[in-house]
């Protein structure tokens, strides 16, 4: 077997794109890959570099390579559209010929993680240096002396209370959200009452609705399915769906959580006549500490992750999970799963 043979069959089997120039920039070779990535029709052979890619940066490099034809392997990352590449081109010179090889790796996938990670570190970070900065600043001002004054005393161990609680629910959220997001938490299965789940909870939220003269009412047919969940989890969900429904809807409004069944999957839906959400937010509401107005939202104690706990949660049932909203109009979140035969 030709020694080309067996360079062109690894070539062809990289997932790394792999471009081959020659001493002009045209094309002499592209395997696979690099089809995936930049399709061409009629192949490449013979089309010039600027004809596969738009990449400026990239462009400007291969133009120093063959005008000097000569120089020493180069990297860089590069973007083609919503794409990000790893390059690394390497020249190749023998005797008078002179060739270039592009190798494109997808990158994108890791970019993208890079950047939750990176801004998941800063948003919790943010998160907690606000209560931590009251309750040192409230601390502080006690014991200057301000716990002579019983009044200011009670007020200001309410602030440090209030704070104190604030962190100790996002530090709970955030280990529950590591242990679903590793698979550490896990789902299990079983036949569960779903109109008998929502009626156990219902009482939990009567004076947070009370409150704010908010009425909770609940619609659940009789001879409902069990849906096929672990009890505990989707106990978790409806917390955080009717917690987020009174925290947004202004007082006098109304929460309903309604239940049906198709026969094949039950569905549960929150419904409100809250603030609703702008169109251009919901795609992003199940990201973590991604929040549509993030002053009214810390006010009333939100962690930020309530709702990618429930994503998660859902998505280990395998089930269906959707939203629809609008300013002013409410909102309504609802899931489906699996029901029990």
């Amino acid at each position: 077997m030709g020694k080309y043979l067996i360079l062109e069959t690894i070539a062809r089997e990289m997932r790394i794109g792999v471009l081959v120039l020659d001493s002009d920039g045209s094309a002499l070779y592209a395997n696979p890959s690099f089809l995936e990535f930049f399709p061409v029709r009629g192949g490449v052979e013979g089309k010039h570099v600027s004809d596969l890619m738009t990449n400026a940066h990239l462009l400007n490099a291969v133009s120093g390579f063959l005008q000097k034809r000569r120089g020493s392997p180069e990297s860089m990352e590069i973007g083609e559209g919503p794409v990000v590449y790893s390059a690394r081109l390497v020249p190749i010179k023998e005797k008078a010929d002179f060739s270039l090889i592009l190798f494109l790796q997808d990158i994108t996938e890791e970019k993208r993680v890079e950047t939750i990670k990176r801004d998941f570190v800063a948003n919790v970070s943010h998160e907690l240096r606000t209560p931590l900065a009251s309750i040192k600043g409230y601390s502080e001002t006690l014991l200057d002396g301000g716990m002579d004054d019983g009044e200011t005393l009670r007020e200001f161990l309410r602030v440090i209370d209030r704070h104190a609680t604030r962190m100790s629910r996002l530090i709970d959220d955030l280990l529950t959200l590591s242990r679903l997001e590793s698979h550490q938490m896990t789902i299990v299965s079983a036949p569960v009452d779903i109109g008998e789940l929502v009626l156990s909870m219902i009482p939990a939220f009567e004076k947070q609705a009370r409150d704010k003269s908010i009425t909770v009412s609940t619609s659940i047919p009789q001879g409902l399915p069990k849906a096929l969940g672990d009890h505990d989890r989707l106990e978790q969900v409806l917390v955080n769906l009717l917690d987020n429904a009174i925290k947004y809807t202004p007082s006098g409004g109304s929460v309903a959580v309604i239940a049906a069944s198709d026969g094949q999957s039950v569905r549960v839906e929150v419904k409100d006549t809250g603030i609703g959400i702008p169109a251009a937010d919901i795609p992003r509401i199940f990201e973590r500490f991604y929040r549509v107005d993030k002053a009214r939202s810390r006010e009333l104690g939100g962690t930020g992750l309530g709702l990618a706990i429930v994503k998660h949660i859902i998505q280990g049932h395998n089930g269906r999970l959707n939203v629809e909203s609008a300013p002013g109009a409410g909102s309504s979140f609802s899931f489906s799963l699996k029901a029990c035969k």
